[in-house]
C-alpha cells in the first residue's frame, strides 16, 4: 500500500508544476532571462523525475487497487500504455533540463535550441500527463469518463 500512496501523491505534481515550468521557460525564451530559464529548467527536472517514480508505483498500485475494487482490465492497460507515454517524455525533457542547468553550473551558456527543445517536450508531456491523469481517475471514478 505505500507505493500506491507514493504513486497517488506523485502523480499529482507534473500535472500542477508542468504549467508553472511552461510559464518560466515561456517567459525565459521572451525575455532572455536566465533566472526564469534556470527555474524553468528546475520546474521541468523535478516533474521528470515525479513523473519515473509515478511509472515505477503504477504497476503496484494497479493491483492493490484491483484487489478493493473490479478493475476494468482494458481501462487499466490504457492508463499504462498513456503512462510509459508520458514517462519516456518526460524522462527526455528531463535529461534536456539537467543538461541544461549543468551547463549553467559550468558558467556557460547552454544551446539556445536546447531551451526550445525542454519548452517542446515539456508541453507535450504535460499534455500526455493529463490525459493519463485522467485516465487514472476514470480507473477508480468510472463515472467520470467520456
Amino acid at each position: 500500500m505505500g507505493s500506491t500512496w507514493v504513486h497517488l501523491l506523485v502523480v499529482h505534481i507534473p500535472v500542477l508544476l508542468c504549467p508553472v515550468a511552461l510559464f518560466f521557460l515561456i517567459r525565459a525564451i521572451r525575455s532572455s532571462a536566465v533566472a526564469d530559464s534556470k527555474i524553468g529548467h528546475v520546474f521541468v527536472l523535478i516533474c521528470a523525475i515525479a513523473t519515473v517514480i509515478a511509472y515505477f508505483t503504477g504497476t503496484s498500485s494497479a493491483e492493490w487497487l484491483d484487489g478493493i475494487i473490479q478493475l476494468d482490465q482494458e481501462q487499466v492497460e490504457n492508463h499504462g500504455l498513456w503512462g510509459r507515454i508520458s514517462f519516456t517524455i518526460m524522462a527526455i525533457a528531463g535529461v534536456a533540463a539537467l543538461m541544461t542547468l549543468i551547463a549553467y553550473l559550468q558558467e556557460e551558456e547552454p544551446h539556445p535550441l536546447l531551451l526550445r527543445i525542454v519548452l517542446g517536450l515539456t508541453l507535450i508531456g504535460f499534455t500526455s500527463s493529463v490525459w493519463t491523469a485522467h485516465l487514472g481517475g476514470i480507473l477508480r471514478r468510472p463515472e467520470l469518463g467520456f
